[in-house]
């Protein structure tokens, strides 16, 4: 998967107008401005500086702290126009950069933030571009995530190593899902989960829950039929029960419209 076209797909399905090209455009002219002094850096660590340095002393990208919530801090275009981010947004155009430049960079989906590696995963530099690039060590990752030292091999096997670019696009639209359900805009939430369940169709969970905002916002047939599903796929489920009492009700109010 193109992680930058398919963040930028996001974009353009749920609010935003983007020009994609233009956008790709973008990221190639990033990389080439920065390319000059990542080419002369002698080391990795000097490597990743001189794209900080161009990223955030030259650029002013920055973490979007003050309205960390937004949704205009999940799409891409908007984070390239306003150059203001939330970490797993951040990361990708850091990510994308470092593809056009030829660096092992990769993604990184720790619980609660994202952050990117470089290099090996025998010797990695783990990166918060959220917070300018602040090189982390491993402690610092077990403190961001409140994982005690005793976990330590549990965590690093499960969290810090690359997450596929799929997984990316999935988790940027479960923060977009969570906002929206928030916000009671049912209609961007549907829209989202209905993306979330092209991404990954495993998770039948969110079938279910494209099922309930599509009872929301009154398309009943719709509703009914992801349920359904849903209940097929996993019947044994703990919310089976609530289920059925919603589509016996669903039921009866779509025979009564008829």
């Amino acid at each position: 998967m193109n992680l930058a076209y398919a963040a930028l797909l996001i974009s353009e399905y749920l609010t935003h107008a983007a020009d994609i090209a233009a956008y790709l455009a973008i990221l190639d002219e990033l990389a080439a401005r920065a390319q000059p002094a990542v080419q002369a850096a002698k080391t990795d660590v000097d490597i990743v500086e001189a794209l900080n340095q161009f990223l955030f002393n030259k650029l002013n990208f920055a973490g979007n702290s003050g309205n960390y919530y937004h949704p205009d801090n999940s799409f891409l275009n908007k984070v390239l126009d306003q150059r203001t981010g939330i970490p797993i947004s951040l990361s990708v155009i850091y990510l994308e950069i470092g593809l056009r430049l030829g660096l092992p960079l990769w993604g990184i989906g720790m619980p609660r933030h994202f952050i990117v590696g470089y290099g090996t995963q025998t010797r990695p530099i783990y990166i918060d571009v959220f917070d300018q690039g602040r090189i982390l060590s491993e402690d610092d990752c077990l403190a961001i995530c409140h994982v005690a030292p005793a976990d330590r091999l549990a965590f690093k096997h499960d969290y810090l190593k690359p997450t596929p670019n799929r997984a990316i696009i999935f988790r940027m639209l479960l923060n977009l899902k969570q906002i929206y359900v928030t916000w009671e805009d049912w209609t961007n939430a549907y829209k989202t989960v209905d993306l979330m369940v092209l991404t990954r169709p495993v998770e039948i969970t969110e079938v279910r829950d494209r099922g309930l905002l599509a009872y929301r916002l009154d398309r009943l047939q719709d509703a009914i039929f992801d349920i359904k599903r849903y209940l097929f796929l996993a019947s044994d489920s703990v919310d089976a029960g609530w289920l059925e009492n919603r589509l016996e009700a669903m039921g009866e109010r779509l025979n009564r419209l008829n």
